[in-house]
């Protein structure tokens, strides 16, 4: 098998335990929130979706790489991407983080101050 192709399923399998630590800690956030997060999952992109917040996660295999699009309200969007890293980790603006932290970092944009108790 050649070196791109190889390269293109370890993101792909990249992408895929992503998408599952994002559940994780999106089910673990729903245990301090009044209205429950929701996944919505189709093939390349998942959306984490919190009360007026949105974030959508749009995978490309071809250029491997995630880009994103975080919504509050009728705010601008606010807008990244970032690339997958052979170690498990990912590249967000030059900042490398295990795909675990980024999975918590992105959970907790769209969950925080939505909380039990906190004010709005």
């Amino acid at each position: 098998m050649s070196a791109p192709a190889l390269a293109s399923m370890l993101e792909t399998e990249l992408w895929l335990s992503f998408v599952s630590l994002l559940r994780s800690y999106a089910a673990a956030a729903n245990l301090n929130l009044e209205e429950h997060a929701r996944i919505e999952h189709a093939g390349n992109s998942i959306s984490i979706v919190a009360s007026a917040a949105r974030l959508e996660l749009l995978f490309d295999p071809e250029t491997r790489t995630v880009s994103w699009q975080m919504r509050r309200d009728a705010a601008h969007p606010i807008t990244g991407s970032f690339a997958f890293l052979p170690a498990g980790a990912v590249n967000i603006n030059g900042t490398i983080k295990d795909l675990d932290h980024a999975a918590i970092d992105f959970v907790a944009a769209v969950t925080e101050q939505r909380g039990k108790g906190t004010e709005r």
